[in-house]
């Protein structure tokens, strides 16, 4: 019996120190964790363009034409202004029944460079519009294009080009002449 005693008693010291402690040290019951909520990312929401949002803004309006022809007209020549950094100089000067604009590339455009007769385009007051393009080295009449304004929204926002176009806005400038002749 001394030997139980002898054994058993340091080890049962031992079991109680080791038990005493595993209870102590023990980690509490996890609680379960729900996924943190992550913000989700959504597209802004496409904004199209509509006819009194145009008449609201002058330069939407001509962005919106210009944008047409250089992305739909078949006048070859409408590329020339196709240069979306350089931006555009509108010159505007009131017709008959409307507005001609004649459309330069590059906003900064000095008279000096303004060489060759531009492209251009009539709005009518009723929102017609007719492109124009001088042909080079011709004795022709211009080139012509005819649509209209709802068309030409139908078609930006078809394209999904609505944000193209406001995005032309700072690079578009307006000359407004207040005579006929040009």
């Amino acid at each position: 019996m001394k030997k139980i005693i002898k054994f058993g008693l340091p080890l049962l010291i031992l079991v109680a120190i080791g038990g005493s402690w595993f209870l102590f040290h023990q980690q509490p019951p996890q609680q379960p964790t729900r996924p943190a909520k992550t913000a989700v990312k959504t597209k802004p929401k496409y904004r199209s363009l509509t006819r009194a949002e145009l008449n609201r803004s002058l330069k939407l309006k001509y962005c919106s034409i210009v944008y047409y022809a250089i992305k739909h007209s078949k006048i070859q020549r409408w590329q020339e202004v196709s240069n979306f950094d350089l931006g555009w100089q509108l010159e505007q000067y009131p017709i008959t029944d409307g507005t001609k604009v004649l459309v330069w590339p590059d906003m900064d455009i000095k008279k000096d460079a303004k060489l060759v007769q531009p492209n251009w385009f009539a709005l009518s007051n009723t929102g017609n519009v007719t492109y124009h393009s001088f042909v080079v080295h011709s004795f022709r009449d211009d080139m012509t294009e005819s649509t209209d304004l709802d068309t030409i929204i139908k078609q930006l926002n078809t394209d999904h080009a609505a944000m193209k176009v406001r995005h032309m806005l700072p690079n578009a400038l307006i000359v407004a002449h207040k005579n006929t002749a040009n």
